[in-house]
Formats: C-alpha cells, structure tokens, sequence
C-alpha cells in the first residue's frame, strides 16, 4: 500500500505539470497499469494465504479514477480515450470486490465515476454539440453499475427475503444490498439533471428518453430481483428531472412535447405493478411508488394547461381527469388483490388517497368562498362512509380533518360573511345550505363513526364531531336572525344586540329553543355535555333577559318575551326532573 501511494502521488504530479493532450494516451495507460497493478495485489495475496491486507490496499481503482479527472480538468479539449481506461478501471474493481469480499469499495468507485462523468459535462460547451456523447456515457456507465450492483446485491442477501434498511448500517450485509442499487440507480438523474442545467435543451425528448431506458431498467430489476425500492427511486429521480427541465427550459409554444412526456411517465408508473399484481400482491412497496405517480405529475400538467389555456373556465376538469385513473385502480385493487393480503388495506388506501387528493382539488381550482367548504366537508363525510368498505386509519383521519378545515373556514373566518350580497330572500339563502350541509355533514361523519369505529388517534371522535355540528347549528340560527334584519344589497351582516326590539326578542327566543333542543338531545342520547350545554345556554338566556332586554324592550315585547322564555324554562325543567327520576342504565 505504501509503494502504491508513492506511485499514486507521483503519477499525480506528472500528470499536473507535464500532461499534454500529444501524451495523453501513454498517461492513460500509466494509469491502467497502476490500477491493475495493485488492485490485483490484495487478490493474489488472499489466493496464496498470506496476510489479509489492510482496507486501504482495495482503493487503488478509485485513486485511479482521482488521476483520470487531472486531464479532464487540465486538458482543454476531453478525450473520448479516458471513458475505455474508466470502464476497465469499473470492470476490474468489481471482479476485485467479488474475488475479495471488500464490496464497499464498489459504491466508492461508482461514486467517482458518476463524479468523472459530471466533471466532464461541466466543461461541454453551452451548445448541444456536447450532449450526445454525454448521455451516451450515462446511459452506458448507468446500465454497466446498476446490473453490477443488482448482482451484487443478490450475493449480499445472505438470507432469502430479508429486508434490509436503506438507512440502516453499512456493516450489515441485508442493508448494503439495498444501499448499492439505490445508490446506482440514483446518481446517473444527478447527472441528468446536471446536463439538463448545463444546456440548452427546450426539447426534451433526449434526456426523458434516457431517463425512460433508466426508469424500465430499474422497474424491471425491481420485478426480476425483487428490490421494490428501485421502483420508488426511478419515480422519485424521474419527478426531480421533470421539474428542474420544467422550471429551467420550458416554453409554452413547445408544449405539446413535454405535456405528452409528463403523462407518458405517469402512466408507466402507474399501471406498471397492474401488470404484475400476482406478484406484488402481498407487497405494499411498488404501489407506493404506483399511486403516487399520477399526483407528484398533477402540478406539470396542470401548468401546462394553464399557461396554454389561460382563460379556459374549466381548469377543474385537470383534476376530475386525474381522478379517474386512481378511481379506476381502487376499482381494479377490490378485484384482483386477495382478501387475505396483509397490504390490501395499504394498497386500497394509496390509491384512494390519491383519487382523494384529486377530488379535494376539484373544488379550489373550479370553485371559490362557499363551494370549497361545501365540497370538503362532503368529503369528509364521504371518506368516513368509506372507511366501513375500506378499513384504513388513514381514511377517518383525512375525513375528519377536512371536516375540521371546512368548520374552521365557516366560524373562524370572518370574511365569511361578507361573502355575497344581502339576498331579498330571508332565511332560505346560501348561509342556510351552507352551514347547513356542513352542520349535517359533521352529524353523519358521528354517526359513521360510532362504536366500535369511535377511537381516532386515541381519541374519541363523534363527541367531538357532533359538537363541532351544533356550533355551526347555533352558528346559523345567529346568522339568520342578523341576515333577516340586514337591508337588502348589504355586503356585511352586522350582529347587533340593541336598537331593535324585534331583533333583540328574535335572538332570546331562538337561543332559549335551541337550549331546549340541546336538553332534549341530551336526554334522549343519554349525553352529558349536551344536556349541560343547554343548561348553560339557557341560564345565558335569562341572564339576557333579565339584565339587557328587559331593560330595552317595550312593554308589548317584554311581555311576549318573558312568556315565551318562562315556557321554555318550565318545559326543560320538567323534562329534566323526568330525566333524572329514571333509574340509570348499567
């Protein structure tokens, strides 16, 4: 090792100040004969069974690869000559790490030659003269390091279908054998993306055509080899080169051809586990890279759509179109995955989500103010239905938390009611259908949701819907009563609780039923906070009545007032003593 670094280091200086490109070949060959030299070293040594040698006597490939990026840098012109001494260099550091067990020195000599290749796109010219050359050796160097580290990976696997962890160690064998191929298969989309910055490049078909090889390179190991998360990488790699083009080169004249390019990938990595579902039908990791395919391409489209047809009033339809293919593939995944596979749920519940997010976008981007909340709480509650038919967590908690959005845009909101104009209509007006289905929504989403499907993270959830549901209630009946004293044409109700007598009457009565119904909810349902709650409510009533409209209110009203509330008193009273008569159920 020591006479090999002395070597290295005055190879090294040579080549720094005495390289032309007239010596360039007999510079090369030096370095071939050193490479081999003492990479063969460490095998005979083992072969004649002398002393193991130490981890530093396998680095002499990757210290050649250091010395081939001296010309690249100090040449003005690249020789095609140094990518033959650079294969054999690759060739002859994994036959030394398959002769010799040292397999890690593999991902090192992959990691310098994909550095070598993007020294060399860095010094192409700013033109396309250069880019031929170039993706022909990412594509070459791409295909020779993913096949070797797939075969290397098979004799990593000491045990037949273990697992091993990407982010795990790299000491242990089952780790390393998914490390190297996801490290193989990501580089070369580095460089890619590296070319796709360096040129000039408003078609993209050379460098997606590639990446194309790539991607059905890698979901064909991921079918053969069973490294499901190859299938993962290519889709995560592809989505990264498809954005940096899109931001760098796109141009809406040229649109036609990347618009076609972005759905072409969606739909190979979407129907790409349908073909093989028997194999994967047990397996959760290929469809997690299939249902996302469609939404991680949705914004691509969708701005191509857009900046083409910018006052098209129908941009909603991108969405509802993504939908169905999802839809479609929950649809399949009912059919042809078994009943008895562990990852049915994962898979039903992927594409399901993806279809889910797609829906959630229709209303946005088609609809504005009410519509948006009206479409998700909708949603919400649809996705609590679904769960019956589909038993993933992930489906309760995604209903419930549109639920939530949608009450928080309807109370927490305050431009909410400056939405629309007063209409002539009193009462049957948008705010009724409005916080009405959204109201109902919360109450259905409860239902859905009772024993024993109740627990949401440990929580439980229809309590909390239900009260969600009568806030808006009482939400509503405010807004009512304010929108029916509200002129005509107004833009902004005005909750005012003086000045009017009728109003002022209007909003004791109605909040002493409201506290009645809450009683009697109670006491039918056997509910505690809704029995306490119409109690609190009504002794808010008569405090109002009390101290504030009986010292507003005209006689005539007065009077009707104190009538209509001491009914409601006396009725909740005598419910209450009923209720509390009855013996307790066990």
């Amino acid at each position: 090792a020591v006479v090999g670094l002395v070597v290295f280091v005055f190879l090294g200086l040579w080549t720094n100040d005495y390289l032309t490109a007239h010596n360039l070949s007999v510079a090369l060959g030096a370095y071939f004969v050193f490479a081999l030299l003492h990479s063969s070293l460490p095998i005979v040594m083992q072969r004649l069974g002398k002393a193991t040698p130490s981890w530093s006597a396998h680095l002499f490939p990757a210290a050649t690869l250091l010395l081939v990026l001296l010309p690249i840098f100090k040449l003005v012109t690249g020789s095609f000559l140094i990518w033959p001494l650079v294969f054999c260099v690759d060739i002859i550091a994994l036959l030394a790490a398959a002769l010799t067990g040292m397999l890690a020195t593999v991902a090192i000599v992959l990691v310098l030659t994909l550095v070598t290749l993007g020294a060399w796109i860095l010094r192409l010219p700013p033109g396309l003269d250069g880019l031929p050359t170039s993706l022909f050796l990412i594509g070459g160097f791409s295909i020779f390091f993913i096949a070797g580290a797939t075969l290397m990976s098979r004799r990593l696997r000491e045990k037949p279908g273990e697992v091993g962890n990407i982010f795990g160690g790299l000491g242990v064998p089952a780790n390393f054998a998914v490390q190297l191929p996801t490290l193989a298969a990501t580089l070369p989309f580095l460089l890619l993306i590296m070319a796709t910055l360096r040129v000039p490049l408003s078609n993209p078909s050379p460098v997606f055509g590639l990446a194309l090889l790539l991607a059905v390179l890698l979901l064909g190991i991921t079918k053969i080899a069973s490294l499901d998360l190859l299938a993962c990488v290519a889709l995560g790699s592809t989505i990264l080169l498809e954005h940096v083009w899109h931001f760098a080169h796109f141009q809406k004249e040229k649109a036609n051809v990347p618009f076609l390019w972005y759905l072409g990938f969606a739909t190979i990595f979407t129907v790409f586990p349908f073909i093989f579902h028997r194999q994967f039908a047990r397996k959760s990791t290929v469809w997690a890279s299939a249902a996302p395919a469609a939404p991680l391409h949705f914004y691509l489209v969708y701005e191509v759509v857009r900046i083409t047809h910018p006052h098209n009033g129908m941009l909603g339809l991108v969405p509802a179109a993504f939908a169905i293919p999802s839809l479609l593939g929950l649809v399949a995944l009912l059919r042809l995955i078994p009943r008895d596979s562990p990852a049915r749920n994962a898979q039903l519940a992927l594409f399901g989500g993806a279809a889910l997010f797609f829906i959630t976008l229709i209303f946005p981007i088609q609809f504005d103010r009410q519509w948006i909340t009206l479409g998700w709480a909708l949603e919400g509650a649809a996705l609590c239905w679904l769960f019956h038919r589909v038993p993933h967590p992930g489906l309760r908690i995604a209903g419930i938390g549109l639920l939530l959005v949608s009450f928080t845009r309807l109370v927490c909101n305050p431009a909410v009611v400056a939405y629309h104009a007063r209409a002539a209509t009193p009462i049957f007006n948008w705010y009724f259908y409005t916080y009405g289905i959204v109201a109902v929504s919360f109450m259905v989403a409860a239902r859905l949701l009772a024993p024993p499907r109740n627990l949401v993270l440990n929580r439980n959830a229809p309590p909390l819907l239900n009260s969600c549901g009568a806030i808006l209630a009482f939400v509503l009946l405010n807004i009512e009563i304010a929108d029916y004293f509200t002129k005509p044409g107004a833009y902004e109700l005005t909750f005012q609780f003086s000045g009017n007598f009728a109003r002022d009457m209007s909003y004791s009565i109605a909040w002493a039923l409201f506290a009645l119904l809450l009683l009697i909810v109670g006491i039918r349902k056997r509910t505690r906070g809704a029995r306490y709650a119409g109690l609190v409510l009504l002794c808010v009533v008569l405090l109002k009545l009390f101290f504030h409209d009986l010292s507003q209110l005209q006689q005539l009203y007065r009077i009707a007032a104190l009538i209509v509330v001491a009914i409601i008193a006396i009725i909740a009273s005598f419910l209450y003593q009923r209720f509390l008569s009855q013996p307790q159920k066990q």
